[in-house]
């Protein structure tokens, strides 16, 4: 029988936590943490060099088209670097739901693949692809973790515990928060009970130990993220509204996930022509981006713009960016471009919030914003508690009671959805091995 390198073997990195070896692990991986943590770095370093020379004055926060032809040139170009990517790697289309189902079946991550998902990604984030950074730098860290655990010959458990600590160290440093990686593990494995304390110290130990790292280096990622007006204060009614808010967000990541899944479908007949199907995400990429600017990036400073414009901004076109957002970020998906969907869901919801803003006036802004966000967020993301320290960190603290029922109910909405795309290979072979048991 095959060795079992699953996660679910990382209790067994060690035997006990009082004792020498243990203490010594975690030294271990608090190193490993901080590498995680300067990978991230790194890889924003870059970023925001390259975009900086590539896209220069454009006008790309802007809430009128922008015909500026340089902009598909970008769009094509960057389309074609990611099929060109694909191709040298041969590396597979994939979200970071995906990806950490496999780090949950295999133990660990491939340093080819942590390689390919660092430049992919940093080549779609570069030539303007909605996306975050989050799921390309969760592999590339998960890779390294890997990479220094079995050249120092350590055994498979160990293996993924320093796997896990890279990626917990990038989230510590990331979300500005020790916990953070760790919530999002614990919360996204809870039904297969697969972290247990022997895991989840340790990933805290890295995750403090690269938030360290990167605090030192260039102080908090969220922090003065969105510049909002003044709160005047909670009322329990935002209680009542945070109700009705994180259903609607609910309701808008179920369509979301609903689009993402027939989208891969479209283009799942091309994946195996990576060049092409860049080109084609390029193409669209750039049409967008003339069309609808503010569909392009993360999304946090386009964001601002509509926040800035909440009073302004026609509902017609507000409408329009937040279906026109989903459309451009699962056609990426689609289309071979790497990158995460925490931030994009940000833009997401926040518009959707500054639409239901204006739509009750009488409900304040913010709540609308986080509470829409907010169950955007947790459909797409089924990890509750960490959203919520992440969108407390970002908006008012004052508002979490709100937002946590926003969260509890857009949870609730979309539980019967994920996000994983089971690819039609899959569901083909399964059905063929249901046929050959049953004859």
């Amino acid at each position: 029988m095959p060795e079992d390198v699953s996660s679910t073997r990382i209790d067994e990195a060690t035997e006990s936590l009082n004792t020498k070896k243990f203490y010594l692990l975690l030294l271990f991986v608090s190193i490993v943490g901080i590498i995680g943590s300067l990978m991230m770095v790194l890889f924003f370093f870059l970023e925001d060099l390259l975009t900086g020379l590539i896209w220069g004055d454009i006008p790309v926060a802007s809430l009128t088209l922008v015909f500026n032809p340089w902009i598909l040139v970008i769009g094509i170009a960057g389309g074609l670097c990611v099929g060109l990517i694909r191709y040298y790697f041969h590396g597979q289309i994939a979200i970071m739901a995906e990806d950490l189902n496999e780090f949950n079946e295999k133990g660990r991550f491939g340093l080819k693949q942590g390689i390919e998902l660092f430049i992919r990604g940093l080549a779609s984030l570069v030539c303007g692809a909605p996306l975050g950074p989050e799921a390309p730098l969760t592999v590339s860290t998960g890779a390294a973790g890997t990479f220094i655990a079995e050249k120092a010959r350590m055994p498979p458990p160990v293996v993924t515990l320093s796997s896990l600590s890279a990626i917990s160290g990038f989230f510590g440093a990331f979300l500005a928060s020790p916990f953070g990686g760790a919530l999002i593990f614990i919360e996204v494995t809870l039904e297969k009970g697969i972290m247990t304390w022997k895991a989840i110290l340790p990933s805290i130990i890295a995750a403090t130990a690269g938030f360290a790292a990167y605090f030192l280096i260039a102080g908090s990622f969220l922090e003065g993220m969105f510049t909002l007006p003044p709160f005047e204060g909670f009322r329990d009614i935002y209680l009542v509204y945070a109700i009705g808010l994180g259903l609607l967000g609910g309701g808008c990541g179920i369509v979301f996930i609903l689009i993402y899944k027939k989208m891969r479908e479209i283009f799942e007949p091309l994946e195996n022509q990576p060049v092409l199907l860049g080109l084609l995400g390029g193409l669209g990429l750039g049409i967008a981006g003339m069309l609808l600017p503010l569909t392009l990036f993360m999304g946090s400073d386009q964001l601002q713009v509509l926040i800035d414009n909440s009073l302004e901004v026609s509902l017609l076109l507000l409408l329009v960016l937040i279906f026109a957002k989903i459309l451009l970020v699962t056609f990426s998906f689609s289309t071979g471009f790497a990158g995460g969907y925490i931030f994009p869901g940000f833009f997401i919801g926040g518009t959707l919030g500054i639409l239901a803003f204006r739509l009750f006036p009488f409900i304040p802004l913010e709540v609308c914003l986080v509470c829409v966000i907010g169950g955007v967020s947790v459909a797409l993301l089924r990890s509750p508690i960490a959203l919520a320290m992440i969108i407390a960190m970002v908006f008012d603290p004052a508002l979490i009671p709100a937002m946590a029922i926003a969260l509890v109910m857009g949870f609730i909405v979309s539980y019967r959805y994920s996000l994983p795309y089971t690819r039609k290979i899959n569901r083909e072979q399964s059905d063929c091995n249901t046929t050959g048991d049953v004859s």
